[in-house]
Parts: C-alpha cells; structure tokens; sequence
C-alpha cells in the first residue's frame, strides 16, 4: 500500500524571510520568542547541532537544548530550568539571537505545547526507521506528540517535517501554517504533490541538494559535499541536512551560508557523542554509534560499509538493551561484512546463543570473538585493524570508553 501526504492542494505559500532580522523582528512582533523547536524518532540532536553550526557561520549568537543540557553562545549551564529560564530571558532583550530546542514525544504529550507558540518546528521522522516495527504504545505516544508539535505553530509561522516519512500524513493535514517538505527523492510523490500544491521544500535531485518551489528553485550544495554523510553514502545524515537547510532558509539564512556550514559540519563526539562519530586512523577508519535494534543498524552499517568492500571489525557492546526477538536479525546483518565481531560485558548466554545464531545464517560468516570487558575488546580491534579496514564500535551505554580509544590512536597517529 502506498500512502501519500493528505496536504490541502492549496498549501499556505511559504514566504521565506528576506532576512535573519527580518524574521527576528516579525517574530518578535507576534508576540513570539525566536525559539526553533526539532522534534522526532531519530535525528533531533544532530539537526540541532547543524542548525547551530549554520547559525554561527551567520555570526549570530545562539542558546541550545539537547540531551546534553542547556548551552548559551557555548557555554553549559549548571541546571536545564535554570539555564533554559536564562535563555529565554536573553532572547527577550536580544542579548542571544535565536534559540533552538530538542523536543521529545514523551515530553510533549507529558507537558503539552501552547498552540500557535512557536515561529518554527520541525519533525525529522515520527518513529526513526520506516522499516521498524509498528509498535502500537509508542507509535500512538508519537503521532499524539506530533499533532501538537503541528498547533504549536503560529499561522505565520513554518512547520517542516521529511515527506519521506508517511507516519507523518496526519501532522501535516491538520497545519494550520506553512510547510516546508523534504525528502531525499525529487520523484517522491509526497514531495510531488506537495510542490505541484504551491508548497515548498527542500530536496534531492541526481546529487543536488535543491530549496524552492514548483516554479523557482536553487541548487544549494551537492550531496556527496556534505562531511557528515561520507560523500553521500550515510542518506540518514543527509535527512537531516535537508532538515537544517529548510528551517535556516525559511528564517533568511543565505544559501551560501547554509552551504558551506552543512558541508564542513561533522558529527564529533564533543556535541554528539556516540552518534556517527567518524575518526580516520592510519588509514583506516574507526566509527563509533549506539548499538540500536536492526531497524536503526540496517542504514548505519550501508553506510559504513558500502557493497561490504572493507574488511569489518564490529565491537558489539551488551545485547541485554536490545528486543531479545530482534537479536538474530542483528547477528545476521553483522555477519554479512568479512573480517571479525568482537562480543563483550554480555553475561547472558542465550542472547550471546541468539546473536551467533543470526551470524551464522551468513553464507561466509566473519570470526566471532568473546571477551569479558570493552576495554580488551577495544584493544582487540583497533590494535588487528590495518589500512582499508573498517572499524565500527556499536556502545551499549556510555560511548566515553569508545571515543577516548579512538581519540587516543588519532593523537598517536
């Protein structure tokens, strides 16, 4: 079955702002604070972080809320109350310029948004993976939770969210502001529909990153350009640029500023720890991300590994976080890459039994590899590694022990 946005075929024009001061003042002149809220599955922290980075290279001074805490022109706050309360209050008498929160379902549902309270929000997917599994209590948690993120937009204000997603039809009917599409298809048919409406978005086509609409659009940088994406192949991290792009743009950021902050942004462990942390070492390359269900480990490991060319070591952290039924599928996607799995602080046996199961449904498994700590599974394969390898460090918790090993060999190197 294939769905489609329910987007009226008249959607609210989205006028981008001529400039950032403009949009601050009209902003302001709504009776509204500059606040950008980024909500969804997967994929909020980082687009936070690049909107951040787009905003600096505009040498605009920022506040920012993610689960790492409050930040104000980069400085940590002490306390999230306290430190949001100070933002607020600098963004009253401009002292900051624009602030930009990290909003999550269970949050939204718990406290609730003011409608029409917000000049911009966006949603970068509703569960985090098209092919993950539709969990009744948390699909419900998220669809509730987007419906208010769309009457928290002002009339006047913009709401963006992935056309790429179809969890996200009904946010987008019950809008009552403009909306800005992405999608990584220009033959999406959401996008299609949408564009051919009068709405506007910001998409892929061949390997050009377009903003516009219909009739006027612009090409704003190339795909493969962007760092965080490794030349195009992590489609995840170019999602989320398409998702940064449109709301800088729709804010009056030029596109040569968006450009060039998207394209030198990477994904460090210093803003965003564990989560596609690239590190080049010898000539081979060392990656480090949370060790999540197949659903999120299916698009990380085509990214890593593309066409499975590189020789594999996997560091696979406790299996006990993982959806004991899903463990097989995980064994079985790891055991598709040449090389070796190193298993480690699991204490359990049959969900040590399950995940060899899956790896041996490969044709040419890899060795698999059993040690008792992370730090002599880490030792193990950043140490066996040689140039042209790939080395991807899954974390069951903290990736602190992960990213400090790989810090470590990049200072040495």
């Amino acid at each position: 079955m294939t769905l489609t946005l329910g987007i009226p075929l008249t959607p609210t024009p989205l006028q981008s702002a001529p400039n950032f001061r403009s949009w601050q003042r009209d902003t302001f002149e709504r009776g509204l604070l500059p606040v950008i809220g980024i909500a969804g599955g997967r994929g909020k922290s980082t687009v936070v972080r690049m909107l951040d980075a787009i905003l600096h290279r505009a040498h605009l001074r920022t506040a920012t809320w993610t689960n790492l805490g409050i930040e104000i022109r980069g400085k940590r706050q002490r306390g999230e109350i306290s430190g949001w309360s100070l933002a607020l209050s600098r963004l009253s008498e401009t002292s900051i310029d624009v602030a930009i929160q990290e909003l999550h379902w269970s949050t939204i549902n718990a406290v609730g948004l003011p409608p029409s309270s917000y000049p911009v929000l966006a949603v970068t997917n509703l569960i985090g993976g098209l092919d993950a599994p539709l969990d009744e209590e948390y699909t419900h948690v998220a669809r509730r939770g987007s419906h208010r993120i769309a009457n928290a937009v002002h009339g006047n204000g913009v709401l963006v969210f992935s056309g790429d997603d179809p969890g996200l039809v009904e946010a987008a009917q019950i809008a009552d502001c403009a909306v800005a599409l992405t999608s990584l298809s220009h033959e999406s048919p959401n996008l299609r529909h949408h564009l051919a409406g009068g709405g506007s978005g910001v998409w892929i086509e061949g390997s050009q990153v377009r903003s516009g609409d219909f009739d006027a659009f612009r090409d704003v940088c190339e795909d493969h350009d962007i760092r965080a994406s490794l030349a195009g192949s992590a489609q995840f991290e170019v999602a989320n640029a398409l998702t940064a792009i449109a709301i800088a743009s729709s804010i009056g950021v030029d596109d040569a500023t968006i450009a060039q902050a998207v394209c030198a942004f990477e994904t460090t462990a210093d803003i965003l720890p564990g989560s596609f942390n690239v590190y080049i070492v010898d000539d081979f390359r060392v990656i480090v991300d949370g060790l999540a269900a197949s659903w999120h480990l299916r698009p990380l490991l085509r990214a890593v590994n593309p066409g499975n060319r590189r020789r594999q070591f996997s560091v696979v952290g406790d299996l006990e976080r993982l959806p004991e039924h899903d463990i097989p599928e995980i064994g079985r996607l790891l055991g598709r890459h040449r090389g070796v799995i190193v298993l480690h602080s699991c204490k359990r046996q049959d969900l040590i039994d399950r995940l060899r199961k899956g790896i041996a449904a490969n044709d040419y498994p890899p060795v698999v590899i059993h040690l008792p700590t992370e730090r002599r599974a880490l030792n193990r394969a950043l140490k066996a590694a040689r140039a042209g390898d790939q080395v991807l460090i899954l974390c069951d918790a903290d990736p602190g022990p992960a990213t400090r090993a790989a810090n470590r060999l990049v200072a040495a190197g």
